[in-house]
């Protein structure tokens, strides 16, 4: 191995309940007639295919746990990037006074120690050691002795316990956040730098951790995600998805799962008084049963010709959702970035958010965008209607997001922090 490699774990397997009949990007069948394979719509994967664009100095891998694999499956994409599936299972491990279940691989930690004495930086994508028994054996076994820088890269909105305790909880839970502080600032020792992208879980990681933080953020292809080209273009996209031109088209994207609050966002438009001038476009995918919910409860909605729940799309077909539309939600409880804002400030779509995740803090700082309280879901009716009856608020100038949240800009920076790390 001539040049220093970047190995990016991930916490999770691939997101097959999400599509149960959709072969994945890249698959393998096996002899039983099941398949497996993986999304290259990962953040690993789409920050490594940035970086490789601005440098040949590393090599870039993507290791990821899955229940269905019973060997390691690889695939080295068009980009550079080359992504591995590993044999994972689930795991009972402490946390505190009590027991949790998390995904778990051997094969991860054996193939690890073949690195032991290669140049290469260790990235653990997602959450903290202490909660995932993989990260948790990672750091155990290689901490102490490594020879290799170690990176988490938080992608939601951290919490330190202690910040946890100032809430509402059963005694055994104190202790259980006790527990949990502790542990985490003694695996935090081992590593070189936390990545987190709102400033205000760097002010939570600080709380557990003395080392190096860095702020950064994911981000999109800015020169792919542009506002609409001309009204006529915009009227095309509205006429391709039956939405009469004359009404406010609202859109929010993601998965479906609940801190997305996709549930709270349809009860908000459905308490609309007054109104048949807008139209709510909510594209994405679940697992089965909480899409039959959300369907359910947009159903009055959609026989009005006020709503549509629109599959899961990527590239251009979510673009053009995008320059249908007057104006991106984002109400999660829990968010890191979101890019899905990211990409809507790009097409030039001004934002209403909950006041979490970077964007947020970004929208605050330039006085842009219209927010709602995380729980006041009245309140999300009332700022809805304003919109209707006033206009749409300011977006963020594109420029301004350009030079955040553009991947040529991000992987730079990631660039700069590896040279630190590891001289090439």
């Amino acid at each position: 191995m001539n040049k220093p490699k970047i190995i990016n774990i991930m916490p999770h397997g691939p997101a097959y309940d999400f599509s149960p009949d959709e072969k994945p990007d890249v698959w393998w069948g096996k002899p039983d007639g099941s398949w497996l394979g993986f999304w290259t719509r990962e953040w690993p994967d789409l920050l490594g295919e940035a970086v490789l664009k601005q440098t040949d100095q590393y090599e870039w891998e993507v290791w990821q746990p899955d229940y269905r694999a019973d060997r390691i499956y690889s695939k080295t994409l068009e980009t550079g990037v080359t992504h591995r599936l590993f044999p994972a299972r689930d795991k009972i491990f402490r946390v505190g006074v009590g027991a949790r279940k998390g995904i778990f691989s051997e094969t991860v930690i054996a193939h690890l120690r073949k690195f032991q004495n290669h140049p290469i930086i260790l990235k653990l994508h997602g959450t903290y050691g202490v909660h995932l028994p993989l990260y948790n054996e990672i750091i155990k076994i290689f901490g102490a002795t490594k020879k290799f820088p170690i990176l988490f890269l938080g992608h939601g909105m951290f919490k330190a316990p202690v910040s946890e305790m100032l809430e509402l909880h059963r005694p055994l839970t104190y202790i259980d956040l006790v527990f949990d502080h502790f542990r985490l600032k003694n695996h935090l020792q081992y590593v070189d730098v936390i990545f987190e992208q709102a400033e205000s879980a760097l002010k939570e990681v600080r709380r557990v951790y003395g080392g190096r933080v860095e702020k950064f953020t994911m981000g999109c292809d800015f020169d792919f995600w542009i506002p609409v080209p001309s009204k006529e273009s915009k009227m095309s996209m509205r006429n391709n998805l039956n939405i009469p031109q004359e009404k406010m088209v609202f859109l929010a994207s993601g998965n479906f799962i609940p801190r997305k609050q996709f549930d709270k966002l349809i009860e908000a438009f459905k308490g609309i008084q007054g109104h048949d001038d807008f139209f709510l476009i909510i594209a994405g995918h679940g697992e089965d049963s909480y899409t039959r919910m959300l369907m359910s409860l947009a159903s009055s909605l959609i026989k009005q010709g006020k709503a549509l729940l629109h599959p899961y799309v990527r590239g251009e077909r979510l673009r053009n959702l995008y320059w249908a539309s007057d104006l991106y939600i984002s109400v999660a409880t829990d968010e890191g970035g979101p890019v899905t804002v990211m990409e809507a400030m790009g097409c030039g779509l001004p934002v209403l958010s909950t006041p979490v995740g970077e964007t947020a803090e970004r929208m605050e700082k330039y006085s842009v965008g219209k927010f709602v309280s995380v729980k006041n879901y009245n309140e999300w009716t009332v700022a809805i209607e304003r919109l209707l009856n006033r206009g749409l608020p300011k977006p963020l100038d594109i420029q301004t997001a350009r030079n955040v949240y553009h991947w040529v800009n991000v992987a730079k920076r990631f660039v700069s922090i590896y040279r630190d790390l590891i001289p090439v």
